[in-house]
């Protein structure tokens, strides 16, 4: 018998190398002025904003442009920073162009347009009492699944905090996923935001919340993943694998919206905050020490996994990190035993780990972390 569950998911999604144009049509419907939110390298990398300025021209839509800080996770200043802006200007439409911290960016701002109260109220858990604006998210990067959530992932650096203001009007209008914006991605970004969507087909393939429909969207994310990203990683331009990894991205994205994650990200979270540790990187090191913590919970689905990889899945996860230049431990991080607390701390909360397949108590993430440390 099959258990009652809940599926939700973007508007429309549309995928495909050279959708991009398909942004014309879609803004159209949608609005009159629309607050394009992107940031410095998407502004210049292949014309990019000019593009998105034209396309959205050819729809009659005006655009304002918004630079989120380069490289930096989305944070509550930049959020603020942007619905100021969107209100002074009056733009009834966001469009969200880049990585997954653009995307929450874009999100939050779309997501809590007609609230009133400073952004760092609501990630403090003010209730959203209402709808925000319609929003359009393009990922140039294969790796966060920001534009299939209905969660703005945003950090607080004052107070080392970061987590999700969520709610179900978070959803995107469109997705318009062109895998031809992905191949600029530097070899760097490429692994670290593949392994995180990597990550994410797992821990949402596993997690407590996982459910037929999710398991599906998860084992094929991981797939894709899993035969691309090592292409992908040593040939950017190679458009199959940037197609494979994109659409990995985005279904582990959608799977991750309804099943929710693990231990992984209930640690990569305050790890990243506080040491500033780019968060694919975070989550390739912790892949594989929460997987094997995990095993004895999950060993059938983890047969299937290894039956794509064609060895165990946790060594293929170990050898694929390897190759990727990715550490396998937090070492040159210098993270004392009170500061293992101070993570313990932050993570046992998360709702994350909440969903992790295996209970996980503050002893069980004592010993994952040892040996990283």
């Amino acid at each position: 018998m099959i258990a009652p569950f809940v599926f939700q998911t973007v508007g429309k999604i549309h995928f495909g190398v050279d959708t991009l144009p398909l942004l014309a049509n879609e803004a159209a419907a949608r609005g009159r002025k629309a607050l394009v939110i992107l940031d410095s390298h998407v502004a210049t990398a292949g014309n990019l904003a000019e593009k998105i300025l034209h396309l959205c021209r050819d729809g009659d839509v005006e655009t304002v442009f918004f630079e989120s800080p380069r490289g930096l996770e989305a944070d509550l200043e930049s959020v603020d920073r942007a619905r100021r802006l969107r209100s002074e200007s009056a733009c009834d439409l966001i469009v969200g162009l880049g990585g997954g911290s653009v995307l929450d960016t874009a999100k939050a701002t779309a997501g809590l347009a007609n609230e009133p109260a400073p952004v760092r109220e609501y990630f403090d858990g003010r209730p959203i009492a209402s709808a925000g604006l319609p929003w359009i998210a393009i990922p140039t990067t294969a790796g966060a699944g920001a534009e299939a959530t209905k969660n703005a992932v945003l950090s607080d650096p004052a107070r080392n905090l970061k987590r999700s203001i969520r709610d179900d009007r978070f959803f995107a209008s469109v997705v318009i996923a062109d895998p031809r914006l992905t191949c600029s991605c530097p070899p760097r970004v490429t692994a670290d935001s593949g392994m995180d969507a990597l990550a994410q087909a797992i821990e949402s393939f596993t997690s407590l919340g996982s459910n037929p429909m999710t398991d599906a969207l998860a084992f094929e994310a991981a797939r894709l993943i899993l035969r691309s990203l090592p292409s992908a990683y040593r040939e950017g331009s190679n458009i199959e694998a940037r197609s494979d990894m994109l659409l990995g991205s985005l279904l582990a994205g959608i799977a991750l919206a309804n099943a929710r994650l693990g231990t992984i990200h209930g640690l990569a979270h305050p790890l990243g905050i506080r040491w500033n540790i780019p968060h694919g990187s975070i989550c390739a090191t912790l892949l594989a020490p929460v997987m094997r913590f995990n095993q004895s919970v999950v060993g059938e689905k983890y047969e299937r996994l290894s039956a794509l990889a064609g060895r165990p899945i946790i060594e293929h996860v170990e050898r694929l990190r390897d190759r990727l230049g990715i550490p396998a431990d937090l070492k040159t991080h210098r993270i004392t035993g009170e500061e293992v607390e101070w993570i313990i701390g932050e993570s046992l909360p998360s709702g994350s780990l909440k969903m992790n397949p295996r209970p996980t108590t503050a002893q069980d993430l004592r010993a994952i972390l040892a040996p990283l440390i």
